[in-house]
């Protein structure tokens, strides 16, 4: 019986020393500032925590085992569990860590050893941003970087520049560069899950990627498991849309009492259609049809085609780490229904980011896998809902949808009807393997196989609708495309670098060779001549003509590059690098380039003078120069191009003339576009000084460049010549444009007895874009109607007549130039050369579309478990050319007007400046001119976020972590003169920078959200 008691003793004993407790405390530094987010393990395990807002955290842990605090910039800190239940961390700072790593493509650079442009993204401000897409959260958040985005859901149709247009009629857009993966489609990529963002703005710290770094590259990080972490996160969030602008048109009685009067100012009386002229305006008889079918009404169309919604986003991830393997794996829902009925955007992305190390962590495999299914309707009702005329109804007496009417604009709600089941499914598999071997002590090999496969279907048929009782015959014979694409790139990456460091000495080499793939298959099955009017089913016509349209496309570069830098004393940094492309978009004698760099700067802060000063904490210069290429010409352009015009005669009026009587009966082959082989780069040249600053240790920074950027032989598109027939010129190099600008960044941050904290930050930018030669035949290139570029002025410059004003008076009509059709009320065009005639000689430059600065400024509050933020961005100095005010100004139509027409030149009005009305444009004021040229500028409350984090004891009753409710708000609040229904252009290229027209409108939202993790 002793003998058994003892071994229960004992028993119970080993029990209570193995036995887990809940243990609690704070980590701080040694000022006594919690330092939240702090990490604290369990030695040995996966067990972990977090510390919260205020530094406090909460692990179970036995007594024996060793806590283990880590938080970056401070060394790691142990402490032994006994028999407390509170242990308090205090962390000193590590020199060592205090300097941040920076991804920049190729290489990780502590950011005291960067001596090019880059910009280090604060991805917790992006948080603040509801919305999928990665673009619009950017916007305005980083200088020199111009986004404009459209209204479509989920922001796909957003561009985005570096440092100006540098381009006419190649690509514009920058690299991405995620996770090592290379594309110029961001779209997929959720914002959640991404850890850090770079981007890389001056020539030598973007020559490294040659041909594709022209306009600069993006270098996206995403999340990767963490050592000693276990850790659930989850971030849900619900957002009302409502449209951002008031778009304000006539009523129905407006309309009338408009067109009336513009009639009668041309000296017409009577009825117009089935209006009654009773002598002094129309009377609006009760129905507009003889079937009594549609009943006069007064329709808002846009009303009709917009609906507030809510939208959805909804992230959940795990990050899980120890010594030798590291996950993370994440789900993202998102759904962006916008404004316009039956069109909405939706993705289901799903993410695996793994890495091993073994054979003593000497090779390390992993691989970053994202599979992104996203699905969309598309379509874009505004201006046909705009210029709808507003007698006419929705709906019939009988319920079905009404038909045109008085003017010839479709029916809106029908057509977003029919178009709401024509889903476009886009699959993308995105990512890449790679290994990595320490052959010897900083010499590392590294090979990795990228890749981004796409998939799109499309079935184009729509869904008939009924319309004055019954389907319109048009439903009867349709032509419908099934339209399957496919796409896959692939780029083979091996890289050799080493790292050496003596003394004050530290060396870094790369050394890399790189192999770029990419295959297309374009497929379209065509069926002209479809009956749907028994949909779902379709019947093909007798007289159907079916068709398969086959489009392959081969891409091939393969490249070799090297990179040296040199620092001493950490104090001075000497890099260079070279690259050599050779791309298969250009001739067999133009198909490589080469594309050096060099840089150089001086950390002055390391210097004995400043080592010790208490108020300045950083200060660097910087200096560069590098040369990247352009190849986005698309594929095969050095060759000539041929159509077959006998498959459903794709040029009209290019028959062959066999008989010679001037006219063609025979169909065959003709030439599309001529070839040039001695096509060749476009070559950005890039000079950049940059100056950092950092002041009372870092509370307050500033970091600025000057940079002049400068493109040669750029790729250009002549102007097509009469003789040339159907054949389009070949493209050829021909002219240099440049942009010249500065940029900065000024922050301040503080905190008040480690309470209350705030900062500001505010950024800059401006640049001026000209074209400095163009020489072609012309040394013009008009890229549209209303633009043009030529030397001495910005691409895609506006160009056209200057509206001088108004003819107010019969003198002012009698003394002018000779300009047909001028009258009282009408536009005034300036006679720039003198001869007395206003003809073609007389367009000059009346717009320029690219702004004088472009600027943010951030706003941020926190006091215990409030924070508060408010984000503000603008546009200054700017042109859009509005092209909403040609047909909403002028009455040469019967479809509605612009409440502008409310204000119209008459003999009683004679001070206003919109034009008389009128149904004849005898004056040619639709052509463009200055008339329609406005300031873009503007000013506006991008986001203002209000956030509650509970407090800790609250959410550890619950089983969670840092529990935080938040609101955003988005563009609540601007300022502008713009009189267009959106001040904010989609296009940024030279086809359609600044020009304003019935683009999808932006919304303005209202996001609730929590997150919180476990």
């Amino acid at each position: 019986m002793k003998y058994i008691c003892i071994v229960l003793i004992f028993l119970t004993s080993f029990n209570l020393l193995s036995q887990v407790k809940v243990v609690k405390g704070k980590v701080t530094d040694k000022m006594d500032n919690p330092l939240p987010g702090a990490s604290i393990v369990v030695q040995g395990t996966t067990i972990g925590a977090s510390a919260d807002f205020n530094g406090l955290y909460t692990i179970k842990a036995k007594k024996g085992d060793v806590l283990v605090a880590s938080y970056l910039g401070y060394k790691n800190a142990t402490i032994i569990v006994d028999d407390l239940n509170s242990y308090n961390f205090v962390l000193t700072e590590d020199a060592s860590q205090l300097d941040e790593i920076v991804v920049t493509g190729y290489t990780k650079e502590k950011k005291s050893d960067i001596s090019g442009a880059i910009t280090v993204v604060k991805v917790d401000e992006l948080s603040e941003e509801a919305g999928p897409n990665i673009l619009t959260n950017l916007q305005g958040r980083v200088p020199g970087i111009q986004i404009n985005s459209g209204g479509t859901p989920g922001g796909n149709d957003s561009q985005i520049i570096i440092r100006g247009l540098t381009t006419v009629n190649s690509g514009s857009s920058p690299l991405w560069v995620i996770d090592g993966v290379q594309t110029f489609n961001p779209s997929s990529l959720n914002p959640e899950e991404i850890e850090s963002i770079q981007v890389l703005k001056d020539g030598a710290s973007t020559a490294l990627y040659g041909t594709s770094a022209a306009n600069g590259v993006i270098v996206v990080t995403t999340k990767k498991g963490k050592s000693g972490t276990s850790q659930f996160n989850l971030k849900s969030e619900a957002t009302i849309n409502f449209l951002r602008d008031d778009i304000k048109l006539l009523n129905a009685q407006q309309w009338a009492d408009v067109y009336y009067q513009a009639r009668k100012n041309d000296g017409i009386t009577g009825d117009f259609n089935v209006l009654i002229d009773n002598g002094s305006g129309y009377d609006i008889p009760t129905y507009l049809d003889p079937q009594n079918l549609i009943r006069s009404s007064d329709t808002n169309w846009v009303d009709a085609i917009i609906s507030n919604s809510v939208s959805y986003n909804t992230d959940f991830n795990y990050r899980y780490g120890n010594e030798k393997l590291q996950v993370f794996t994440g789900f993202n829902y998102a759904r962006d229904n916008g404004i316009q009925n039956h069109t909405y955007y939706e993705r289901y992305n799903l993410r695996l980011n793994t890495s091993y190390k073994f054979w003593n962590d000497k090779i390390t495999i992993g691989e970053n896998f994202l599979y992104s299914n996203f699905n969309e309707v598309k379509a874009n009702e505004f201006e046909n809902a705009i210029l709808q005329n507003p007698l006419i109804p929705v709906y019939t007496e009988t319920g079905t949808y009404t038909f045109p009417t008085i003017q010839d604009k479709p029916n809106s709600v029908a057509n977003l009807w029919a178009n709401r089941k024509n889903i476009q499914y886009n699959q993308r598999f995105l990512g890449n393997v790679y290994g990595n071997i320490e052959i010897l002590e900083g010499l590392n090999f590294n090979t990795k196989l990228n890749f981004d496969y796409n998939i799109y279907n499309f079935d184009t048929r729509p869904e008939p609708f009924v319309q004055m009782n019954d389907i319109p015959s048009t439903f009867q014979n349709i032509d419908v495309d099934a339209i399957e694409n496919t796409s896959l790139r692939t780029v083979f990456t091996n890289l050799l670098s080493y790292e050496k460091a003596f003394n004050k000495h530290r060396f870094t080499a790369l050394l890399g060779v790189e192999f770029t793939r990419e295959d297309s298959d374009f497929l379209t099955e065509r069926i002209r001549g479809v009956d749907i009017t028994q949909y779902p089913s379709y019947i093909v016509r007798a007289d159907s003509e079916q068709q398969t349209i086959i489009n392959q496309i081969e891409y091939r570069k393969q490249s070799q590059f090297a990179s040296l830098k040199y620092i001493f004393d950490d104090k001075y940094i000497l890099s260079g690098s070279i690259r050599r492309d050779g791309s298969s978009r250009f001739g067999p004698e133009y198909k490589f380039g080469i594309f050096p760099s060099a840089s150089l700067a001086w950390n002055v802060d390391k210097e004995q003078f400043l080592v010790d000063s208490e108020k300045i904490s950083s200060f660097k210069l910087r200096a560069s120069w590098g040369v990247n290429g352009n190849d986005l010409i698309g594929d095969y352009r050095y060759l000539s191009a041929f159509i077959d015009n006998t498959v459903g005669n794709v040029i009209e009026f290019a028959d062959y003339d066999i008989d010679g009587d001037g006219e063609g009966t025979l169909n065959g082959i003709i030439q599309a576009r001529q070839a040039n082989p001695n096509i060749r780069w476009e070559e950005t040249t890039q000079i950049n000084f940059g100056l950092d600053l950092g002041f009372f240790n870092n509370k307050l920074t500033f970091s600025g460049d000057v940079f002049d950027k400068r493109t040669n032989d750029l790729i250009l598109q002549p102007i097509a010549l009469g003789i040339n027939g159907e054949s389009t010129p070949p493209l050829i190099n021909a002219g240099e444009v440049s942009n010249k600008g500065y940029e900065f960044v000024l922050g301040y941050q503080d905190n008040i007895d480690n309470e209350f904290k705030y900062g500001v930050n505010f950024n800059f930018a401006s640049y001026k874009n000209n074209v400095e030669s163009l020489d072609t035949d012309n040394n013009f290139l008009l890229n549209n109607a209303i633009s043009i570029t030529r030397k001495g002025s910005p691409i895609a410059s506006f160009y056209g007549l200057i509206a001088d004003g108004i003819f107010r008076t019969p003198e002012e009509v009698a003394v002018h130039a000779n300009q047909p059709g001028k009258a009282l009320g009408t536009i005034r065009y300036r006679d720039l050369n003198n001869d007395g005639q206003i003809t073609n000689d007389d367009r000059t430059i009346i717009g320029n579309p690219h702004p004088d600065f472009v600027y943010g400024v951030n706003l941020t509050a926190s006091y215990k478990g409030f924070d508060f933020s408010a984000y503000f961005d603008g546009k200054h100095g700017h042109d859009l050319y509005n092209t909403q005010r040609t047909l909403g100004d002028f009455t040469y139509f019967s479809f509605n007007f612009s409440q502008n027409t409310l204000d119209a030149w008459s003999p009683s009005n004679a001070n206003s400046n919109i034009p008389a009305l009128s149904t004849n444009n005898s004056n040619n004021q639709l052509q463009p001119s200055s008339y329609f040229v406005e300031d873009g500028s503007y000013l506006r409350l991008k986001t203002i976020t209000l956030g509650y984090s509970l407090p800790d004891k609250f959410s550890k009753r619950i089983g969670l972590d840092n529990v935080r409710f938040y609101f955003v708000g988005q563009n609540l609040f601007d300022i502008t003169s713009f009189t267009g229904f959106d001040y904010e252009v989609s296009g940024l290229s030279a086809a359609g920078i600044g020009i304003a027209g019935y683009g999808i409108p932006h919304t303005k939202t209202i996001t609730f959200g929590l997150t919180t993790r476990f």
